[in-house]
């Protein structure tokens, strides 16, 4: 390398440094700064291939898995490959709604309050404590919660994923923060047996991403096997509530409608998860909306309202193909108001369950 070269390329890093030093004074978060920028970019620059790709993806929502109609895998990857970039855009980073765990705080810091409860309802006190535990996060997505629980807990995170982009990722930014001795992250698809050894794991979680399973009890029982005696699991995700009823039109469009936004391929009633456990051999211990009040609503309407300025930069900077999605993704994100306005749905539900043997 030439010394001129190499001139530039310390004067640029030294810059860089400058920059986000002095942001980082100023009161900005220069990681999200830095994240939405590399998402803007990657949205602004992806081709008609990709977007094609995107909307093809689609397919996905017509029905669940039965529907025989040429959904797969690469579709799941094709789809997070676009909303991963549109999350990041946003405070949705982690790739989920949470629970509404506390109103007068925004949808991060309530992120952080249900993993803490989760942490808890698994067994994993959030105190640093469990350093010789080993904790399995199946559909990791790229990584976070994994990353915030072996922080909180001193556990050992393990993370699945079916999207490889994703699973790099989480394993790239785990390493950068200092957490590559307590997290790793391969890929992995949930509907497979389990990479893992029997009775390996003290705990584990899923936040939202079983509607991909296929086989329900199946699923459970690849858990079952992989957790130790007495372990306990949490899950969190898009479920039909009693009030929803599938004769109603509303009801059904509002559902449906809702599906694509969140990712959903599958409807379940929360009272078809709690068999598929119990089926599987685990005693269900709690099982309820985790939202206070029993409702996303503000959570949605705060995080729909940060992407004002995303539409508004669209017109002149992404393909024109983007501003059709994202008026599409707009008007679903109402139906999952309205759902949750309802009480017909939501992707609040959670369901804790324990293998034998059970807490008195």
């Amino acid at each position: 390398m030439s010394l001129a070269v190499k001139t530039l390329t310390t004067l640029s890093s030294t810059m860089g440094s400058t920059v986000e030093y002095t942001l980082t004074l100023l009161g900005f978060d220069t990681y999200r700064l830095k994240t939405r920028a590399k998402s803007f970019w990657a949205l602004a620059t992806m081709t008609e291939t990709e977007i094609d790709s995107y909307l093809g993806s689609y397919i996905l929502f017509d029905g669940d898995w039965s529907n025989d109609n040429g959904k797969n895998y690469s579709h799941i990857v094709d789809y997070y490959h676009v909303i991963n970039h549109l999350c990041a855009m946003g405070n949705v980073e982690k790739m989920y709604i949470p629970p509404l765990r506390d109103a007068t705080v925004g949808l991060v810091a309530n992120q952080d309050l249900y993993e803490e409860k989760m942490m808890a309802d698994i067994g994993l006190e959030p105190d640093g404590s469990h350093k010789t535990k080993k904790v399995l996060d199946i559909g990791c997505g790229r990584g976070r919660i994994a990353m915030h629980t072996a922080t909180a807990t001193g556990a050992m995170v393990e993370g699945i994923n079916l999207d490889p982009s994703q699973i790099d990722n989480a394993q790239h930014y785990s390493d950068k923060i200092g957490l590559g001795d307590v997290t790793n992250f391969r890929v992995g698809n949930l509907n497979d047996k389990l990479p893992f050894a029997d009775e390996t794991f003290d705990a584990s979680y899923e936040v939202q991403a079983f509607t991909y399973m296929k086989d329900k009890v199946a699923v459970f029982k690849e858990i079952y096997r992989v957790l130790k005696p007495g372990a306990k699991f949490s899950y969190l995700d898009w479920v039909l509530l009693d009030n929803y009823d599938p004769a109603n039109p509303v009801h059904v469009d509002h559902v449906n409608r809702t599906m694509p936004f969140i990712g959903a391929v599958d409807n379940p009633r929360y009272q078809e998860i709690e068999a598929a456990m119990t089926k599987a051999g685990f005693r269900v211990l709690l099982s309820e909306d985790a939202s206070i009040g029993g409702h996303q609503g503000p959570l949605i309407n705060s995080e729909r309202k940060t992407y004002w300025w995303l539409r508004s930069f669209a017109r002149f900077f992404l393909p024109r193909r983007f501003i059709k999605m994202l008026r599409r993704l707009r008007e679903d994100a109402e139906s999952f108001v309205e759902a949750d306005r309802l009480r017909i749905a939501t992707t609040s539900y959670q369901i804790v369950c324990q293998k034998p043997p059970f807490d008195k």
